[in-house]
């Protein structure tokens, strides 16, 4: 329901309908509990749309006074509470602010943004709409493809496109660069939160403060303005058009802290901002103000956004970020994200989108696994994978710890999967832990690895052409240039794309191509099955099959087996050197002849069910069989 609401043009009409919805727990008692009354006296819809009335612009007027009255969902047939609403008449095409101007019964005024606007305006977090200007609707993924079939992308629109796009929108940057993306082989594109934040400055996305709105630094066109929502749609229409998976992150724990008029309109709404059932402390507040999903408006609101960016935008999946601050398994197991993954898993399956993948960031070690279990999502970030191969590559030892990374899929139920990594965007990148970009090589047996483990393999923008940053780690040190304490770790890191042409970022590259190409042409490393499973981390030496660790020569060998595309079964055994000597190897194989290493060529002369040969320093072989 809540994507019915905002503001916007009624039927190529011209005219400009405002609808705010508010809920009241006297006529639906499950909106919220206590008493909570929003204390309104009046609303008025004000901006820059009203001097072509004959009015002033942002002043109440008469003319623009939303009118009141009992609104019944027409999908549950409940009445939920209360609808504001107006029409004007007709706008010359073009884009417009505005924001909400509300008087409380105590006489207290102020401005507060649209809770549901579809856009973010040009300063001042105004809220906007376009009337005329282009239309489209996003062309949709011809053949969804399960997760674990994808080779994942974590895209920063900022970061991605700062040295390229001069006076261009950022999205229209991204959607120009698909080829490179397409050249590297990637079959998803995760993009970091793409939703309005309070004002224009860079950012991350996760302290959200207009959910159903592109955020404007990402849509300014100054040639333009109605651009704003065309640009998203036509590029994930061209996305899709290459067969690559748009999946959106949605941050639905928290929302800015910001006052008004820039902070979270259903939180201003109310005289006292306290009152509102929209915030509220839940499993636990780490960043912002928290969403209460105590209350059922909370669960309606964030449900409804994730209908709209499926419908309207033909989103493929849904990361949800940081689902620790609204999971409680002691206390609410019927609130909070169990509650809207079932929901919006039963939704997805009637659309018939049984391929959807639910993407948890949850806690940041093996216990989100369980978690994924219980509450029904796809997926979540295998977090261990990023942290111990960065203390591994810093600390130029692989140990025994490695195995259980490798053996990425243990422990998920049937039908789930991890998403796996080694860079991301909350921490430096791999090739800094690497030592420098000249020594880009010592991290190819990772990379090796990332690409034939279990789950969706995810790729952090400039990984493959070996870009190079720092940043703090543990969160106490801003960086340098950075005057904001609360930001730290948030800020610019563009993408230097002159590297992708020298030395470390071709070799880079053209690694990375390579393996995801072997990744998308072999569907039996989607499976989760793995040998050694369950490898006691105590043990230090390969078995007696030549499958484990050798800590002391820093040797790994594992086997990974499973269908390929047309029913027969592949087998795979990989061997990683991660030392920066030649290493002596010998393994068993089941049979004799029909090997290849997929990684050069090379037919292997197993003899008795056995190979001993030499692997280079730094480097690896991945073994295959078809059957």
């Amino acid at each position: 329901m809540y994507q019915n609401f905002g503001a916007g043009e009624v039927d190529d009409t011209k005219c400009a309908r405002f609808r705010l919805f508010i809920p009241d727990n006297a006529l639906d008692p499950t909106q919220y509990q206590g008493d909570r009354s929003p204390a309104i006296a009046r609303l008025h819809a004000v901006g820059d749309f009203q001097s072509h009335f004959g009015k002033t612009n942002w002043t109440p007027d008469p003319q623009f006074e939303l009118a009141k009255s009992k609104f019944t969902d027409p999908e549950d047939g409940r009445t939920k509470g209360w609808l504001y609403e107006v029409t004007t008449g007709p706008l010359p095409d073009g884009f417009y602010q505005y924001k909400f101007h509300v008087t409380s019964t105590s006489g207290d005024k102020r401005f507060v943004c649209d809770p549901c606007t579809r856009y973010g305006g040009l300063s001042e977090q105004n809220s906007g709409f376009v009337v005329g200007g282009p239309k489209m609707e996003t062309v949709p993924l011809a053949d969804p493809r399960p997760l674990e079939e994808l080779v994942l992308y974590e895209l920063m629109i900022d970061d991605f496109t700062a040295a390229l796009r001069g006076a261009q929108a950022p999205l229209a940057v991204v959607r120009q660069r698909l080829d490179h993306l397409e050249r590297l082989g990637v079959t998803g594109i995760q993009f970091m939160p793409w939703t309005q934040w309070p004002g224009t400055e860079y950012n991350w996305g996760y302290e959200p403060q207009g959910f159903f709105a592109v955020a404007f630094p990402y849509t300014l066109n100054p040639a333009d303005a109605s651009e704003k929502l065309f640009l998203l749609k036509r590029l994930i229409s061209d996305c899709h058009e290459r067969g690559i998976h748009v999946l959106l992150d949605g941050v639905f724990d928290h929302v800015t802290p910001a006052d008004a008029p820039c902070g979270f309109g259903y939180r201003w709404l109310w005289e006292n901002p306290e009152d509102s059932p929209y915030t509220g402390g839940f499993a636990g507040t780490a960043f912002g103000k928290d969403l209460d999903f105590h209350n059922g408006c909370v669960a309606d609101f964030i449900f409804d956004v994730c209908r709209y960016w499926i419908e309207v935008f033909a989103a493929d999946g849904i990361r949800f970020d940081y689902t620790l601050g609204f999971y409680d398994p002691q206390r609410e197991r019927q609130r909070g994200l169990p509650t809207l993954l079932k929901r919006l898993r039963q939704w997805l399956d009637a659309q018939g989108k049984t391929k959807f993948p639910l993407i948890l960031e949850h806690e940041w070690d093996y216990p989100s696994v369980d978690v994924v279990n219980k509450v029904g999502a796809t997926s979540c970030w295998l977090d261990p994978f990023r942290g111990r191969t960065r203390g591994y590559l810093t600390d130029r030892q692989v140990r025994p710890g490695i195995m259980r990374l490798l053996d990425s899929a243990r422990d998920f139920g049937a039908g789930r999967t991890p998403v796996t990594y080694v860079e991301n965007h909350d921490h430096e990148s791999f090739m800094l832990n690497a030592g420098s970009r000249e020594e880009w090589w010592r991290t190819q047996p990772y990379a090796i690895a990332l690409l034939t483990a279990s789950g969706a393999p995810m790729i952090h923008n400039g990984q493959e052409f070996a870009e190079l940053y720092r940043m703090p780690e543990d969160d106490k040190t801003a960086p340098p240039g950075c005057q904001d304490p609360a930001r730290k770790r948030v800020v610019p890191r563009p993408l230097l794309w002159p590297q992708l042409d020298d030395g470390p970022g071709r070799a880079t590259f053209d690694l990375y191509r390579r393996l995801i190409e072997l990744r998308r042409s072999h569907a039996g490393l989607t499976s989760p099955d793995f040998h050694p499973r369950s490898w006691d981390e105590s043990r230090t030496a390969l078995d007696g099959d030549g499958f484990g660790i050798d800590e002391s020569r820093q040797v790994v060998v594992y086997h990974r087996w499973g269908n390929a595309a047309d029913g027969r079964l592949e087998k795979f055994y990989v061997v990683l050197n991660f030392s920066p000597w030649p290493q002596t190897v010998e393994i068993t194989f089941p049979e004799d002849g029909g090997w290849i290493d997929l990684l050069s060529g090379w037919h292997p002369p197993v003899q008795n069910n056995r190979l001993r040969f030499e692997v280079g320093s730094n480097w690896g072989h991945v073994f295959y069989k078809k059957y």
